[in-house]
């Protein structure tokens, strides 16, 4: 007999499946009909092509629901598909990769998500690409901005052409770990072991991330957002010498030290935490990629093991400038009569940016579509918003630039938008320290902001963070609990190793030694 939690949740998984469903219907069903009716007035030589394919993708997005819901199902009803319990003493043992300790890249759980989103974005699409002759007529002209939805939909199977290329290419990964669980406090080590022998080419990317998974609302208001709490990168050279595990395959050493205040793997309710490990490389053709979700867990009598032990990956990693140059970092570093320099210029992440700006334009295309389309004031102020948003963001991505010099008596920052510019002054006295927060965050990416910690700040954030932790106390607002405050400097630095150089250097330039 299934646990009456289980057969709630699949409950809820079918009632969530029947809004979008529903929602379709409704949604499509006006279309066939006018298009039926359409072709009986235009007589029996009228094409049946349009009401074909509509038709025939509004079959195919009910079965993509009926199947994923169905596939849920099964999932939620196999035994063997265990779930940790927080009560369990060893819920690393809930899953048969981690018990085994070979884990393996998730990159095919990434394709499905890419078809399956290029086939909707194409289904949706359809009926409006459709609509544009007729609209045209009318002296719709705004009406092209629909088109944005195939570009996407076509964009997405690009990335699942080249996903299927370099699996091709690089066959199945693994990530072999040492100790089961990685203890927090500790070290998480292995060794990511690749399916054909890996040639570098240019650096390879090692990246450990702490997340927090978020589910809110329900049914066709059910919404999942990731955010990252915590990451550490680490750049291997091209030239590395990468073991040989096995005839025609390549070993890739892991080595990362885990703070001890971090959440362990868990899944409470709607709220769940995962750490997840990436290596990647570009390569010509097809890039180097994989993911592995990792078992960390506080483990008694294991924070601190390992803490002080060697890096043996050391001698495999970049320099910060060897990292710099190899990833063509354009924030500017020199020194002059006042001190030393660091310039952060406009548009320095052209990537990201370009990403928020297509962002912004299939936005302003939902708002228009919404609006001559659909005729919804809901949907147009909903994607009116949010393209506002987005198109602050476009502003600060594009145009804004950061100056900072520091020398033994302070520092002066200068912060500029076009046209408008915001200069602060600090002595060296009212300094306690710079920092890093994970700022801006594009999928896997994140973005680190450079802060300057001003003294007594991090003595308060200390005191509120022990209250809190001791009374439950909930702080203010703009109150953190995982680092102090501090006054932002520059942002948008995509790489952590050039990060924690550039806290070093500008606690070498006031006259500090670390």
């Amino acid at each position: 007999m299934e646990p009456p939690d289980r057969k709630k949740r699949i409950l809820l998984a079918l009632m969530a499946a029947a809004v979008p469903v529903g929602f379709m219907g409704i949604f499509f069903w006006p279309i066939l009909k006018n298009l039926g009716h359409a072709r009986q007035q235009g007589g029996g030589g009228r094409s049946n092509a349009p009401l074909l394919i509509v038709g025939g993708f509004f079959l195919v997005m009910v079965l993509a629901v009926v199947v994923s819901v169905v596939r849920g199902i099964r999932k939620l009803s196999n035994s063997d598909s265990a779930v940790a319990s927080p009560r369990d003493p060893k819920p690393w043992l809930a899953r048969a990769d981690w018990a085994a300790g070979r884990i393996k890249s998730s990159t095919a759980f990434e394709s499905k998500f890419l078809l399956l989103w290029s086939v909707l974005a194409l289904a949706m699409s359809a009926p409006a690409v459709l609509a544009i002759p007729n609209e045209w007529q009318k002296g719709n002209h705004l009406i092209l901005l629909v088109l944005l939805f195939p570009v996407v939909a076509f964009y997405l199977l690009a990335l699942l052409g080249a996903k299927w290329r370099a699996h091709r290419r690089y066959g199945d990964c693994f990530f072999e770990i040492t100790s089961i669980p990685a203890p927090l406090g500790g070290s998480l080590a292995g060794m990511i072991q690749t399916g054909a022998r890996l040639r570098l080419e240019h650096g390879l990317k090692l990246k450990l991330s702490c997340i927090r998974r978020t589910v809110s609302g329900s049914g066709d208001n059910r919404n999942t957002s990731e955010h990252l709490l915590w990451q550490d990168e680490k750049v291997y050279k091209n030239e590395a010498d990468l073991p040989e595990p096995e005839p025609g395959h390549s070993g890739i050493p892991v080595h990362f030290k885990i703070p001890a205040n971090q959440p362990e793997c868990s899944a409470h309710g709607n709220e769940a935490i995962f750490w997840r490990l990436e290596a990647k490389a570009k390569m010509s053709g097809p890039d180097f990629s994989a993911s592995f979700d990792v078992p960390v867990f506080k483990v008694a009598d294991a924070a601190g093991a390992g803490a002080e032990e060697p890096d043996p990956t050391a001698v495999l990693q970049m320099s910060a400038e060897e990292i710099r140059r190899d990833e063509n970092s354009r924030i500017c570093v020199t020194d002059g009569p006042d001190g030393r320099e660091f310039y952060f210029p406009a548009a320095r992440n052209p990537g990201a940016a370009l990403t928020l700006t297509i962002a912004f334009l299939v936005f302003g295309g939902f708002a228009v579509a919404a609006r001559l389309l659909f005729h919804s004031l809901f949907f147009e102020i909903v994607c009116g918003l949010v393209t506002l948003l987005l198109f602050f963001g476009c502003l600060n991505l594009w145009f804004k630039s950061s100056r900072i010099k520091v020398n033994s008596s302070g520092l002066t920052s200068v912060n500029r938008w076009l046209l408008f510019t915001r200069t602060r002054r600090f002595d060296a006295g009212e300094i306690e320290d710079f920092g890093l927060k994970i700022g801006m965050t594009s999928g896997n990416q994140a973005y680190y902001t450079l802060k300057l910690i001003p003294r007594g700040s991090a003595e308060s954030f200390a005191k509120r963070k022990a209250r809190y932790q001791q009374t439950g106390e909930r702080p203010p607002l703009k109150f953190g609990i995982t680092d102090p405050s501090g006054v932002t400097l520059a942002g948008g630095i995509a790489s952590k190793p050039e990060a924690d150089w550039l806290v070093r250097e500008m606690n070498h330039a006031l006259g500090r030694r670390l």
